[in-house]
């Protein structure tokens, strides 16, 4: 799925703001008194807390196949609680639900996994009746900040370094995902939502980007300069986030802050399997 490694300091950068889609996205879950909770690409693990803090009786697991992520989760969990929250390190294409599982959540992972639809009907398939199912993925692909990263590894001085790297995360139309939870038995719900998002800072833009979607080519970048003696990252990095200021307006508050308005379309899909399961 991914040969690149996160760093959960960068990630949590505009946590609050990263953190919205997760809110919309479980608000429509509706699930009373659910015996197990997966958050699956759990990151450093602050919002799955939300889950177990919401559903206290549950037994609340996050998953991520990053090992420095599952590291900081863990930590905060043994700091603050509370008791019913556990992380685990695990590779999503290699998991399963089982048959306690009442809940699955996955909020911006599916989009680095190609062909995820066919990952994403098996879990539904395992799911008993009554389970809930939510995930949330970018849909920004054809905005500047990620159409330019796939302009620039095309470009003569960046190929060599950035040749395999994915150019665009893997994500479907809002009727295929919803063709996909009827097709599984269940009832759903799916939208698209953009959020406006005013950022703070010189290069707001890049600082965002950075902490996922540029992330891949970056790592890449600091190899090859290791290995060559080069400056390719530095170059890159310029570029990109002159592109950047270039492609986004920004505003001036009366207090004098500088802000830039920095869109983001995301993809939203909940299900509940029928049966046993109340209509949402």
């Amino acid at each position: 799925m991914q040969d690149f490694t996160w760093d959960p300091q960068q990630y949590t950068v505009f946590a609050d703001r990263r953190a919205r889609p997760f809110r919309d996205l479980t608000a429509r879950v509706r699930a009373a008194d659910p015996k197990v909770v997966v958050d699956l690409g759990c990151g450093p693990g602050n919002m799955t807390r939300t889950l177990a803090e919401r559903w206290p009786r549950s037994r609340v697991i996050g998953l991520d196949s990053s090992a420095d992520m599952v590291e900081t989760a863990r930590q905060m969990a043994a700091e603050s609680g509370p008791d019913n929250l556990s992380f685990e390190q695990v590779d999503a294409q290699s998991w399963q639900p089982d048959a306690e599982v009442d809940v699955v959540v996955s909020n911006a992972m599916l989009q680095w996994i190609p062909d995820h639809r066919k990952l994403v009907a098996g879990w539904l398939d395992a799911l008993r009746p009554g389970a809930w199912f939510a995930v949330q993925v970018p849909g920004n692909f054809a905005a500047p900040s990620h159409a330019t990263i796939a302009e620039m590894s095309r470009r003569p001085e960046f190929t060599e370094a950035l040749h395999g790297v994915l150019e665009r995360e893997s994500v479907y139309t809002t009727h295929e995902y919803l063709e996909t939870l009827i097709t599984a038995g269940f009832e759903a719900d799916v939208w698209e939502t953009t959020y406006s998002q005013p950022l703070a800072g010189n290069d707001p833009v890049y600082d965002w980007v950075r902490g996922a979607a540029l992330r891949p080519s970056l790592q890449r970048l600091e190899v090859a300069d290791r290995r060559d003696g080069t400056n390719l990252q530095e170059r890159y990095i310029e570029e990109y986030r002159r592109i950047m200021r270039e492609s986004y307006q920004t505003y001036v508050t009366p207090e004098g802050v500088r802000l830039t308005d920095y869109p983001f379309r995301r993809i939203f899909m909940v299900g509940v399997k029928s049966d046993l399961s109340p209509s949402i």
